[in-house]
């Protein structure tokens, strides 16, 4: 069924055609999925930019994008690839520009013979939104010619809003056009291998499922540690934060993976809804609870950044208890934490079990707890660390580590291709498990909101970091302890 829904005629539009997040991960994933001949066999990109470019040059852009990121590729693969591609300039505020996009797709589907698939991939700002979908419905584009051909579907990036208010004001406008059931908010991070297999260790696993509680488990710690800075990109994370920009998506929807119930299958409605039910539950922080809870800094160096603020207030580093208010997971933390300019690269979900009361341990040790981790980076894979006794004569304990690595050895993967290619897959197919929902969001920025709105009253005291060291996460323990 699926490899009927992916070979119906499908052009792809990509409005933003020449920006980072094309170089970057766009065109990564497409050639990727063009290897594993995962695309329909009658396809068309249209890269829609206002750059002045002859289709010639953009060709030449987009050669050598898979030549950085694909150093080994057979040169006979490039050159189909190349062939899917159409570059039409254009601007976002300009109607007759998208009048111009809707005769090239009409004069596609001639030649096909077919009302072809379309799939809009809005690659700016959203501040460019509501433009560019006025003028789309203005030209025609946002009307399919049928459910299961003919559709029209748009993709969108993240930030959804600011805050709560601004990304009901989004939905609003989306809305205007498009269905729910159009409408795919990417968040890269649901795609990651190691946390969609998260549901698959949960559910298809009875001997962890049924210690997934407050009975059992004692803590949940989700770290999401970079060592890049903000770099370039000082006027947009100015306005947003390491909690806007890791914690209201990526590090929520893992909280969501870990704690939802179980679906009555693994359909996208299913899963979306019980991610959507997890996340209603989480538990608004008062102002004394985020004094006590949450922690921010902001490394040194930062606001010498072009476009940030001289005397800028905005964290690049944040953690906190996060608590949900449902019977499984009732008093239980999940304590989150995000970082730049850390001195290590780490992404991972760390589960830690209780022991049992009383605790049948050796004379003179410590209390013994297990611990589950998915590591997402550097390596993907799931560690087990179990206790057993040391061989010999005493009774000694030792702590193994049980390693159940994801890829196999070898393997090599390019960053964010395998993630973006996933999400494009599906929006082809139609396979919405995978993107947010309006639900799941309203939920997220309204705990997001509480925390932001009490450091904006300065609740919680900005602190300063080095750089290139642990002193956040070091100052951040001393300051929960």
């Amino acid at each position: 069924m699926e490899s009927q829904k992916v070979n119906i005629p499908t052009i792809l539009v990509i409005l933003g055609a020449t920006g980072d997040l094309m170089t970057k991960k766009v065109i990564p994933a497409l050639f990727y999925l063009h290897e594993q001949k995962k695309l329909p066999e009658q396809f068309k990109i249209i890269g829609f930019s206002r750059r002045d470019l002859t289709e010639e040059n953009f060709n030449s852009h987009i050669a050598e994008i898979i030549d950085a990121a694909y150093p080994s590729h057979n040169p006979d693969t490039r050159k189909i690839f190349l062939e899917y591609f159409i570059f039409q300039r254009g601007n976002f505020d300009v109607k007759e520009d998208f009048q111009a996009l809707a005769k090239i797709l009409g004069e596609i589907d001639t030649q096909w013979g077919i009302c072809t698939n379309k799939l809009f991939y809005l690659a700016v700002h959203p501040n460019h939104f509501e433009q560019i979908f006025d003028n789309m419905a203005f030209a025609g584009l946002t009307i399919g010619c049928g459910p299961e051909e003919g559709w029209s579907r748009v993709v969108v990036e993240k930030p959804f809003g600011n805050n709560l208010d601004s990304a009901k004001k989004l939905d609003e406008v989306i809305g205007t056009h498009f269905k729910e059931s159009q409408i795919y908010r990417i968040d890269h991070y649901p795609a990651k291998d190691m946390l969609q297999n998260l549901l698959t260790f949960r559910f298809s696993n009875n001997l962890f499922e049924q210690s997934w509680n407050n009975e059992h488990i004692e803590s949940v710690n989700i770290r999401l540690w970079e060592t890049l800075g903000v770099e370039k990109r000082g006027a947009f994370y100015d306005k947003v934060g390491a909690l806007r920009d890791m914690g209201q998506n990526h590090i929520l929807q893992m909280i969501a993976l870990i704690a939802m119930e179980h679906p009555i299958n693994y359909s996208a409605d299913a899963i979306r809804k019980k991610r959507a039910e997890i996340l209603e539950r989480l538990a608004v922080p008062t102002k004394e609870e985020i004094a006590k809870h949450t922690f921010r800094a902001q490394y040194d160096g930062y606001r010498a950044i072009e476009n940030v603020e001289q005397n800028s207030q905005t964290e690049t580093y944040f953690k906190a208890h996060v608590f949900l208010d449902t019977p499984r997971w009732q008093n239980v933390p999940f304590i989150i934490e995000s970082g730049k300019r850390l001195a290590e690269a780490r992404k991972e979900i760390v589960i830690t079990f209780k022991h049992p009361t009383p605790c049948l341990c050796p004379t003179d040790t410590h209390h013994l707890k297990n611990t589950i981790a998915f590591k997402i980076e550097p390596e993907e894979k799931v560690t087990l660390h179990i206790w057993t006794k040391k061989p010999g004569l005493t009774y000694d304990v030792e702590e193994r580590v049980v390693e159940l690595p994801y890829w196999q050895t070898g393997a090599t993967t390019i960053q964010y291709a395998g993630n973006y290619a996933k999400m494009i897959y599906d929006a082809i197919v139609g396979d919405q498990t995978l993107f947010t929902s309006t639900e799941e969001i309203r939920h997220t920025w309204r705990f997001i909101d509480a925390i932001i709105s009490a450091w904006d009253e300065d609740v919680v005291k900005l602190e300063t970091y080095m750089p290139d060291t642990s002193e956040a996460i070091s100052k951040a323990a001393r300051a929960e302890a």
